[in-house]
């Protein structure tokens, strides 16, 4: 609405500056032209002059020209085109096949042959009953009855001692006159006492080997030798059961048969 009364008021004012030149040139037009009839106009008595009216000049006021107004860009929207939409290819379905089974095989029925009772012949012995002689043993000496432990009775140590002792016996099943010793090992241990070391275990022939100062459960192995160290007995496995009224083994030795074979045997224990 600025711009358009601004416009009007620039025409109007044109205008009137336009008329104002018209004016004054057809005024200065008058003044400068002679008159019709110079001698009618020096007998005439001069009469009053009219001066024309002076027309008021118009006071233009400048207006302010306004400035073409600022461009601003709009940026224009760039439209991305949609990818065009891939028809979808349409699948007709084939006809269902029905399948028809054929003809159903019958299973062949297989015969398991059934356990057949397998008979043993039992042997029986024609003539007199054979008689097994058991084998000799090729050691003269063996245990006289299994190992026993019982508490430590030759020594004050009470549970702070754990050993094997007992006493070797002859033919007759008194103490064994001849000579022997007894051998203790495993791993960690190995020792060799003579016969009738220790009285304690039986008289002459007794013997004693300490084996630890406190008890366990280790195995030892013991056996009877000459004292040349040729083996009179089997070796004889041993483990202390690890108990303070358990804490002595007692392995007592008896003569089997004679180094002589004249000599009789020792009678069963």
């Amino acid at each position: 609405m600025g711009q358009g009364t601004d416009r009007v008021y620039n025409i109007i004012s044109i205008v009137f500056m336009i008329a104002t030149v018209i004016a004054i040139i057809v005024i200065a037009a008058v003044w400068l032209s002679p008159p019709a009839n110079p001698s009618a106009q020096v007998a005439a008595l001069p009469g009053v002059v009219e001066f024309p009216t002076e027309t008021p000049f118009l006071t233009l006021t400048p207006s302010r020209t306004p400035l073409p107004p600022t461009f601003t860009h709009t940026p224009t929207e760039t439209l991305t085109p949609l990818p065009s939409e891939t028809p979808t290819s349409t699948i007709t379905a084939s006809p269902t096949i029905t399948d028809t089974p054929g003809p159903t095989d019958t299973p062949t029925i297989t015969f398991t042959p059934s356990a057949s009772p397998t008979f043993t012949a039992t042997f029986t012995p024609i003539g007199p009953t054979i008689t097994f002689t058991p084998t000799t043993s090729p050691y003269l000496f063996d245990l006289r009855e299994n190992v026993n432990f019982v508490p430590n009775f030759t020594n004050t140590l009470a549970c702070a001692w754990q050993g094997i002792g007992g006493q070797v016996l002859g033919l007759d099943g008194l103490p064994y006159v001849g000579q022997a010793q007894i051998h203790v090992f495993n791993d960690r241990f190995d020792r060799v006492v003579p016969m009738g070391s220790n009285t304690l275990y039986g008289g002459p022939t007794g013997y004693e080997v300490p084996v630890s100062d406190s008890i366990n459960t280790e195995i030892f192995f013991i056996q009877l030798e000459s004292i040349y160290g040729t083996q009179l007995s089997p070796r004889i496995q041993l483990q202390f059961p690890s108990d303070c009224a358990r804490n002595a083994a007692l392995v007592n030795f008896i003569q089997k048969r004679s180094a002589n074979p004249a000599q009789p045997t020792a009678p069963g224990p």
